[in-house]
Formats: C-alpha cells, sequence, structure tokens
C-alpha cells in the first residue's frame, strides 16, 4: 500500500521522460518511471496531487470492467460511445431465437440487436459489422479531406480489422484504416491520419519524415505519447 491511500505497481518506461500516471484494467494504477529513477519518494506526493484524477479514472475503469474485461462474462453493451465522431448510440436489445445477430439502425442514435444474444462470437461479428460500415462513412471522407488541405496525395484508403496497427500504408500510397480508431478522441484520429499521409511521401521514420509530420501537425510528439495507451480505450465487444 502506498503512502498516498493507493495501491499501484511501478513500471520503468524506456520513451518515459519523468514520472507519468496510466491505469489500466489489467494492472491498475501504474506509475511509468523514466530509466535510472531513483526518486521514488516523489511517488507518493505525485499520487496526492492527483488523487482526485486518480479516483475518478479508477471509478470509470471498474465501471467499464465489464465491457472491456475478457476474464468477465459476456454482455452486450447498453451503450456505444464513438469518440472520433463525438456520438452515442443507446444499443436496443431484443433475444430472439436465430443463428445469426443482426443489427438495424434505430433513428439517429439508436441501434436494434437482435438474435441469441449471450453468444458473444456472433454479437461481436454483427457490432464489427456495423462499426465497419461507420468507419467507410466517417473515416475514409476524413482522411480524403487531411489529404486535401495538406497536398499529401495516397492512391486509394480501405477499412480493416488491424490486431496491432491503428493504420498503414503501403509503398504504393494506399492507405488502410483501423475500424478502431473511431474510439479515439477526434484530435488522436487526425493524428494518425495526417502519420499515414506523412509515409505517402517518406516511407520510413527517418528526421524527414518526422519534419514533414511536424510541419502538418506541430504536437504530433504530445499525440503520439497520448496514443500508445489507447489500445485500452476499445471495448471488448470491438476487440
Amino acid at each position: 500500500m502506498s503512502e498516498a491511500l493507493f495501491e499501484y505497481r511501478i513500471r520503468r518506461s524506456a520513451r518515459s521522460r519523468r514520472l507519468r500516471l496510466r491505469i489500466t484494467l489489467e494492472h491498475g494504477l501504474e506509475v511509468l518511471v523514466p530509466p535510472g529513477f531513483k526518486a521514488m519518494t516523489q511517488i507518493p506526493r505525485l499520487l496526492e496531487q492527483k488523487r482526485r484524477w486518480i479516483s475518478a479514472a479508477l471509478a470509470r475503469a471498474e465501471a467499464n470492467r465489464t465491457f472491456f474485461d475478457p476474464s468477465l462474462p459476456w454482455r452486450l453493451p447498453e451503450t456505444i460511445a464513438l469518440p472520433a465522431l463525438a456520438r452515442h448510440w443507446s444499443v436496443h436489445a431484443t433475444p430472439r431465437a436465430t443463428t445469426q445477430v443482426r443489427w438495424r439502425a434505430r433513428g439517429q442514435d439508436g441501434l436494434a440487436v437482435s438474435g441469441p444474444l449471450d453468444d458473444e462470437a456472433a454479437c461481436r461479428a454483427a457490432l464489427g459489422r456495423w462499426l465497419t460500415r461507420q468507419a467507410q462513412a466517417q473515416l475514409v471522407p476524413r482522411l480524403q479531406q487531411l489529404s486535401q488541405r495538406t497536398g499529401l496525395r495516397y492512391r486509394r484508403a480501405a477499412v480493416r480489422r488491424q490486431r496491432t496497427r491503428w493504420a498503414s500504408c503501403s509503398r504504393t500510397g494506399a492507405i488502410s484504416l483501423n475500424v478502431r480508431l473511431l474510439f479515439l478522441p477526434p484530435a488522436l484520429a487526425d493524428y494518425v491520419l495526417l502519420h499515414e499521409l506523412c509515409h505517402t511521401v517518406e516511407m520510413n521514420h527517418s528526421p524527414r519524415f518526422w519534419a514533414l509530420l511536424a510541419r502538418h501537425c506541430p504536437d504530433y510528439r504530445e499525440l503520439d505519447r497520448a496514443l500508445r495507451e489507447m489500445w485500452e480505450r476499445v471495448p471488448r465487444w470491438a476487440r
């Protein structure tokens, strides 16, 4: 138990330049420390300063555990939030003795889901189809807007459900967007799109690439750091 009221674990991070806090479902509160950091007496003071934020973040994590933690029983979400679009949908569930889970739009902000709702794989497949449609309708036009604004041209765009990448760009200028970008805040989603557009010019992470990215996204360093922890925001049904 820490002296600042919270249980936590310390993890050394080669990418950290200062003390940072992170909350995950798997490990709870983590304190990320840079290599060679020895001033451990600073940690309780930091936790005390961030007490309100930590308490609120831990409460949110616990409330959302059912929808993120694969070790808990499956439950269809009651609401779906897509931060990249600044939109929420209410999920209206109707159990039915069918072989397939189906979805249909219910007004502007509702989603009707029916079928064997205790079948996690079938529910995830149906919601994945819905998510892909949202990404195709929203992310690809946004990529086109950013391309026109920056003058960075791509050959074609596709929406996929990649496991480990938010997006990718081929040497032919084809960009693949992960549907899970929809769970990012708008600024982070745009950062990923700009990152891939810059790869249409520089197919590496050389100094020239970062200089090009900085020209179109001056705060890319801060956004890139924030992006590293965003997989935790993707709910269980969308993974």
